[in-house]
């Protein structure tokens, strides 16, 4: 293994400084998808591929860890592409909307659906609003509540002989009035609704609630999202958030992993796709429940992105889960590290935890995804803030696998040392693993500065982004290219609850 790190190292050029003259360019040169920590997926195909079982794979990214068994658990996980003032949900097996799930409802709740049907949810700062749209019916609105009507005069006793309901006999019934003058019944009047009251629901303006509301699909089938295109199972819930109305998927971590857009190849061998639901789903357990959908966690699609063969891995590890000294781990993988993993310092940058289950670790590796970048010296100065003229960009150090830890800038403001990790953000690199070199420019070649975020080669490499968590590039599908530049901001707050788990605090 160290004999491999060497080799790795031996990756990066340093060039000398003051090597460089006027015109030159930088010439970037990336291997691999993604962060590299932990699991590189192309490792795990591989390995399954050899004849590995699932517990080798995991075993070989995460040395020093056991799988363990942990029950159940619902996550929340946020689907909205944006939040939206409105927002339409459809049920293909039929459903209900409710302002809680359970308990009483106001009135037009809950709103009933037939399979096929959809229902308009929106949010106007203060009150949600569930509209019915085709096949949606509200629920009970109670009719409006009679003004109050005075009960009729009783007779006032007589003096001398008292009520004359008490006497008996003839005499009683000479006392009895013989006519009786009775004021014609009242109208029940239609009661106005308090102040501030919402109006009675109509089909028209919909059922409304100060609570958020909930979409309930019948037996187990889906909520789907005409807008997005997608599914999901579990239950979904309305709620502000984002200055709109944000929607949260309460859904089961085990049917949770088969709607995972991270691996999308049934030909995947068994014991790799089981490593994967695995790690997927120490993952989620190790962040509290708390996820989202995209590449941020790890890419979640909903119901119409399972398989058979992934369901089939789901369930052969059912509740399986990767600790070390007892604790969940944090599983973080990444689509392919080019042969060698990383430590979280090179992936996530400095002040990251040294933690003993993320060691780099070599593997077979059957495409290294090489992509190169190519940027004038200027430009390179302007992404970084330096003060001069450039003249000189190189590697200052490098990690353990071979990843920048720090590149220089140099010119004529002196050198200016910035984060490795912050030019594989800024600049959209598609891997952690890069060289950087600067040579001549080619006859007749005139550097034009990229303006844009994106500045790999568009016909280099894969088309789909890696997740934080990690995604399989070449083996998911229609997601398009991540962006980095908030990747590092979404590590650093997790790291905390890592090193003290790591720590056993």
């Amino acid at each position: 293994m160290l004999g491999g790190l060497a080799a790795a190292s031996s990756l990066l050029t340093l060039v000398p400084s003051g090597a460089a003259a006027s015109g030159h360019v930088i010439v970037i040169e990336t291997r691999g998808w993604g962060h590299g920590v932990g699991m590189a997926q192309d490792g795990a195909l591989a390995m399954g591929q050899d004849g590995a079982s699932a517990a080798d794979i995991l075993g070989h990214f995460y040395p020093g860890t056991s799988l363990t068994k942990r029950g159940g658990a619902t996550l929340r996980v946020g689907v909205s592409e944006s939040p939206a003032p409105a927002v339409v949900v459809a049920f293909p097996g039929g459903g209900v909307v409710r302002d809680a799930l359970s308990g009483p409802q106001p009135a037009g709740f809950p709103v009933t659906v037939a399979p096929g049907g959809s229902v308009e949810l929106s949010f106007d700062g203060s009150r949600y609003r569930a509209k019915p749209l085709s096949g949606a019916t509200l629920g009970p609105v109670p009719p409006p509540a009679p003004a109050p009507v005075a009960p009729p005069a009783t007779p006032a006793p007589s003096p001398l002989l008292g009520p004359p309901q008490t006497l008996p006999g003839l005499l009683g019934d000479l006392l009895k009035p013989t006519t009786t003058t009775t004021a014609p019944p009242a109208t029940p009047a239609a009661s106005a609704p308090a102040p501030g009251a919402p109006p009675p629901p109509t089909a028209a303006t919909g059922a409304q609630s100060g609570r958020s509301l909930w979409a309930v699909p019948r037996d187990g089938s889906s909520v789907a999202l005409p807008a997005q295109g997608r599914r999901y199972r579990g239950v979904m819930e309305a709620t502000a958030g984002g200055g709109g109305l944000a929607l949260v998927n309460h859904v089961d971590v085990e049917l949770y992993l088969r709607g995972m857009g991270e691996v999308l190849d049934p030909g995947w061998p068994a014991a790799s796709l089981q490593a994967q639901a695995i790690a997927a789903r120490t993952y989620a357990l190790a962040s509290g429940g708390e996820l989202c959908a995209t590449q941020a966690c790890q890419v979640y699609l909903g119901e119409q992105a399972e398989y058979g063969a992934m369901n089939a891995a789901v369930q052969a590890t059912r509740g399986q889960v990767v600790t070390y000294g007892g604790k969940l781990i944090q599983t973080f993988y990444s689509a392919n590290a080019a042969g060698m993993s990383a430590t979280p310092e090179e992936g996530f940058g400095g002040g990251s935890p040294d933690v003993p289950y993320l060691r780099p670790v070599t593997y077979r590796n059957a495409d290294p995804m090489v992509n190169s970048v190519r940027l004038d010296m200027a430009e390179m100065g302007r992404r970084f803030g330096y003060g001069g003229e450039v003249s000189d960009v190189r590697v200052g150090r490098a990690g353990p696998s071979g990843r920048p830890i720090e590149v220089v800038i140099d010119g004529t403001a002196g050198p200016l040392v910035v984060p490795g990790q912050r030019v594989w953000q800024d600049l959209s690199l598609l891997s952690t693993l890069y060289t950087i070199r600067v040579e001549a420019p080619a006859p007749g070649e005139e550097p034009v500065p990229v303006a844009g975020e994106e500045l790999s080669d568009a016909t280099a490499g894969p088309s789909e982004p890696v997740a934080v968590a990690g995604l399989a590039g070449p083996a998911s599908s229609s997601l398009g290219r991540a962006h980095w530049v908030a990747v590092a901001v979404l590590l650093m707050t997790m790291w905390g609850m890592l090193a003290r788990r790591a720590t056993g605090r």
